[in-house]
């Protein structure tokens, strides 16, 4: 068994309960610790991220007897994610989640996994599984059948002991991959959810009966088949939160220690059971052909697979699959191993069922958000292959871009060669979507003499949006500084920036900061008037503004354009995508030249635009829209025709400088690399 703790460091009684609950299970001879010492391995992580509960700490010891205590912190608790990182585990791009994912799938092969986590303070005290509907066909029954079992024993534990207000089968669903309890269910673990209500970090709350609300699912704030005990209300504390995460956990060690082979079997019988399938259903492999044209994304992509214990080869020889011919060389992914199933939940198109919309992602395939090419196989497969260890000897056979005089614009590992190169003062030339070493001007396409000073917007407040953007410049080895407002307060930007970049954030936040009496008056203004007359300032006088997800609305009243969002307000109707794949268009620009026809892009309640027919000087370029038909990829979409042929990027000049505007997010979460090209491009290039 693996419990993993503090994922999440605002959620502070984990780590707490983490340490006590270890010392029982070491030195009690009360059970069920006694004969769990005897039939089981427990490993214990007490805070996936103690960096980050350090800094939540800190602050609240700062703060505590304030009129500030318990505020949020002014940035990310972890460096780029924040909150995020419990969105992580399919892509494993943080050191968190790498680490942790090396040990569930290639050192320890737990059978059930236990993800402590906190919820908001208002609905139960306590949630524990099973989960509700929509449940991912890929899951195996088996598995899940277990999760329910131990999650119904909890529930009748916890109740015979007293525990109100627990629920069960609400708000969490089995559907979506990418959180730490639920990509461990793809390779046949146990994996549990326990939410617990939340205090004010560690400062008690009060709640009467009138303040509390149903569980999500429920129609009121009374006992129920899937919450048989409220709790009446009453002083709510920390050590309550750690009392409720110990009684799961006697429960817990209680179900495993009375029969610890009968859940070693199931989660063998899992993995026979995911063989089996991978050798009589579709697809039965996947192959990434050679001659793929992103060689950082195939690399980033076998990486993921290698660090979550699927078995990958390389193809020795020329070989056919499906009728058609594969060069010696091409990546093979067959299904027909243990982890097969969590292949196939990455690699296919997901289609989430009529119902209620999702509570988090709807699709989430990734060769789609890499921008890689994987071609399935239905028919039996038979070519000679080696398995291979690394995702660097996994590529090797693939062509590099890097050795051609033109270098392709649509390889990560070019993009990174070119800020290099800038960096070091030297010249590049960008024409039809491929970049060329230049040693002088010869005349050919867009010169790019000098690495842009590039500035990334960051509030005294912790953005996850921010923090992605982060992460996204530094793995492209792109430089850049954190722009706060009193920086932009000053005036002349230009003195430090060429480019500005605004993550998504609300309008409100970007000009009026924090709420003030909530943290040190220092911090908690934002642009305000001069700043936002600043930034104008800046673009009309040469500078670029590069504006993302919601920080572009900002940006539309700043300089008074005449676009219209047509995924929200009255005219938006019933249309919703709170987190799919969907598929855009370039127009015929320099920023889109070599460009996808197709391009995927992750939205996830993001805009669309439309330009409003008035008298205005105001030239705007859309640059890519999104498709008027086929629009969804992965995932789900209500009413896509409210969006369809309307805009997802947008240029515009204003003075000497120049403003783009992204409705979507280009660098969310990290995944969609596909769409990080387009912008780096926006930094880059100008016609």
């Amino acid at each position: 068994m693996f419990i993993s703790i503090g994922m999440h460091s605002t959620e502070t009684a984990g780590p707490q309960f983490g340490m006590e609950f270890a010392h029982r299970l070491a030195t009690s001879d009360e059970e069920p610790y006694a004969s769990a010492r005897e039939e089981l391995v427990c490993l214990i992580a007490p805070c996936l991220n103690p960096d980050g509960l350090d800094h939540v700490v800190s602050w609240y010891r700062e703060t505590v007897g304030t009129p500030f205590e318990a505020s949020g912190l002014l940035k990310l608790y972890q460096y780029y994610a924040g909150h995020d990182n419990n969105r992580d585990w399919f892509m494993v791009s943080q050191n968190e989640t790498r680490i942790v994912t090396r040990l569930l799938y290639s050192e320890w092969f737990p059978q059930v996994y236990w993800d402590v986590h906190q919820q908001g303070s208002t609905r139960e005290r306590f949630f524990v599984p099973p989960f509700r509907d929509p449940l991912n066909p890929n899951l195996d029954p088996g598995i899940i059948a277990g999760i329910g079992e131990i999650g119904t024993r909890a529930l009748f534990d916890m109740t015979r002991e007293g525990f109100t207000g627990v629920s069960t089968g609400v708000t969490y669903d089995m559907w979506w991959n990418g959180g730490n309890r639920n990509v461990p269910v793809r390779h046949n673990i146990i994996g549990l959810l326990t939410e617990a209500a939340s205090v004010n970090l560690a400062s008690p709350l009060f709640f009467s009966h009138s303040d509390l609300r149903a569980p999500r699912g429920l129609g009121g704030y009374a006992p129920s088949n899937r919450f048989p005990a409220p709790w009446p209300g009453g002083w709510w504390r920390l050590r309550d939160i750690i009392d409720y995460e110990h009684a799961f956990g006697r429960s817990l060690l209680g179900t495993l220690a009375r029969e610890p082979r009968l859940w070693l079997r199931n989660a063998l019988d899992a993995a026979r059971r995911a063989v089996l399938r991978g050798s009589e259903d579709v697809p039965r492999a996947w192959i990434l052909p050679r001659d793929a044209r992103d060689r950082g994304a195939v690399r980033r992509l076998v990486d993921a697979l290698l660090l979550g214990g699927v078995e990958v080869s390389v193809a020795e020889e020329d070989f056919e699959a499906d009728a058609r011919s594969w060069p010696a060389g091409s990546i093979v992914i067959r299904r027909d191993q243990p982890y097969g199933q969590h292949v196939k939940d990455l690699f296919e198109v997901q289609r989430y069922p009529d119902g209620d919309p999702p509570y988090d992602v709807a699709g989430w395939s990734l060769p789609l958000l890499l921008g890689v090419r994987a071609v399935e196989v239905m028919q039996p497969l038979e070519v000679p292959s080696r398995r291979i260890e690394s995702s660097e000897e996994a590529v090797q056979a693939l062509p590099s871009s890097l050795e051609s005089e033109w270098k392709d614009a649509g390889d990560s590992d070019v993009w990174r060669a070119v800020f290099r190169r800038l960096a070091e003062g030297q010249a590049v030339r960008f024409l039809d979507g491929r970049f060329r070493f230049v040693e002088d001007d010869d005349g050919e396409g867009v010169l790019v003499e000098r690495l842009p000073r590039i500035g990334i917007y960051s509030p005294w407040a912790g953005n996850m949006d921010e923090g992605w953007m982060r992460y996204a410049f530094d793995s492209f080895e792109l430089p850049f500084v954190s722009v706060r407002n009193e920086m932009i307060r000053a005036g002349e930007l230009g003195d430090f920036l060429d480019v500005l970049v605004l993550p998504s954030l609300r309008g409100s936040l970007l000009e009026d900061g924090r709420d003030p009496g909530t943290i040190p008056p220092e911090f908690a203004r934002g642009l305000g008037p001069m700043g936002s007359v600043a930034v104008q300032d800046f673009v009309r006088a040469g500078g670029r503004l590069v504006t993302v997800g919601q920080s572009s609305a900002w940006a539309i009243d700043l300089f008074d354009l005449p676009l219209l969002d047509e995924a929200r307000g009255e005219g938006a109707g019933e249309f919703s995508c709170p987190g799919s794949i969907l598929r855009a268009l370039p127009e015929e620009s320099v920023f889109t030249a070599g460009a996808p026809r197709s391009q995927a892009l992750f939205f996830s309640r993001s805009s669309a635009w439309s330009q409003v027919e008035e008298e205005t000087e105001t030239e705007l370029d859309v640059l890519l829209r999104y498709a008027p038909t086929r629009l969804l990829l992965s995932g789900w979409i209500r009413e896509p025709e409210q969006i369809g042929g309307h805009a997802a990027w947008v240029r515009t000049r204003q003075g000497e400088g120049s403003v783009h505007l992204f409705g979507f997010r280009p660098q969310y979460r990290g995944w969609a690399q596909s769409s990080f090209h387009l912008l780096l491009r926006s930094l880059l290039l100008d016609d």
